[in-house]
């Protein structure tokens, strides 16, 4: 393997996630009495005006409700009964989520007081140290290949 050839493999294991990462789709709830979601991409751009779909624990094959988010990537809805939503939300480019909202604490719990940060993700912690381990991995592969052929770099 060549130098070049090492370094643009160093180049594509570093820049390959960050690419991936941008087209993650994260979600913020808020619970109330009614249940309010975000939906919004890894870097903080929101899905405005995307097309959603609800299915009701009720009949889950007939959608319960459809729509587009708000401009903020907002959508909400007030479940009639107990149990696990779905929700759809896809874009223009085919990007989105698709997750399931329990809504027995919506029913049973009083409203709650103001808006609640938004929910704590594996993603965001995870995310870097995949990263940090790619390029530890790529350098350790150079190191043994460089050892091997008795040069230095």
């Amino acid at each position: 393997m060549t130098r070049a050839g090492a370094l643009l493999a160093a180049a594509i294991a570093v820049l390959a996630p960050v690419a991936a990462g941008a087209h993650e789709v994260l979600h913020e709830l808020e619970r109330d009495r009614a249940i309010s979601l975000r939906a919004y991409f890894a870097d903080g751009e929101v899905l405005a005006y995307a097309q959603y779909e609800l299915y009701s624990p009720a009949d889950p094959k007939i959608p319960y409700q459809k729509g587009r988010t708000d401009r903020s990537g907002w959508l909400s809805f007030v479940p009639d009964v107990p149990g696990k939503w779905r929700v759809k939300v896809v874009d223009q480019t085919g990007h989105g989520l698709d997750l399931e909202v329990d809504a027995d604490a919506a029913l049973a719990a009083p409203p709650a007081q103001g808006r609640s940060a938004p929910a704590f993700t594996t993603a965001f912690v995870l995310r870097p140290l995949v990263g940090l381990a790619a390029i530890a991995a790529v350098f350790g592969g150079l190191v043994a290949v460089y050892r091997r052929k008795g040069t230095r770099p």
